[in-house]
């Protein structure tokens, strides 16, 4: 189930992304508050979801199956943390700058984490490809993205 949540996570992130370099000349605002909701509220939510609810499916998912799964609970609660903020961001029309520092502070968040999964993937000696592409390269890439909608906002 987790990897299944994993796929709409990413399938939402995308598409918020997509559409956020669709509108991003003609409608800044619209593309900002498309990302936030998108990559921070949605992917936020789903994250918990997949680290809480369904712990052991993510963990075997991950590679890192546990008896005492409390680091996956933080990780689900952080991440529903950001999910939250990124939804109250925009839904309670805080402005563009809040929305980029939720933004951006999720994709920090989301950067270590690839950083976590590169780490694991050159360390370990059974190298997965799905962590190298989906846990370092794709989190890269998607924290990337994220960083430019924030700092399109921060440097105007």
């Amino acid at each position: 189930m987790a990897g299944i949540i994993n796929i709409i996570g990413m399938f939402a992130g995308t598409a918020g992304l997509f559409f956020g370099f669709f509108y991003l000349w003609d409608k800044p605002r619209t593309s900002l508050e498309i990302v936030t909701i998108a990559t921070v509220g949605i992917v936020g939510v789903l994250a918990f979801v997949r680290h809480v609810i369904f712990r052991k499916s993510d963990a075997k998912r991950l590679g890192w199956e546990t008896e005492r799964p409390d680091w996956m609970f933080e990780v689900g609660f952080a991440n529903l943390a950001f999910g939250f903020m990124g939804f109250l961001s925009v839904l309670a029309e805080w402005g563009t700058r809040a929305q980029a520092v939720v933004l951006l502070g999720y994709a920090l968040y989301l950067l270590q984490a690839a950083f976590l999964h590169g780490y694991r993937y050159f360390t370990d000696e059974q190298k997965s490809p799905g962590r190298l592409w989906r846990g370092c390269l794709a989190t890269l890439l998607f924290a990337g993205m994220m960083a430019f909608f924030a700092f399109n906002v921060i440097l105007r």
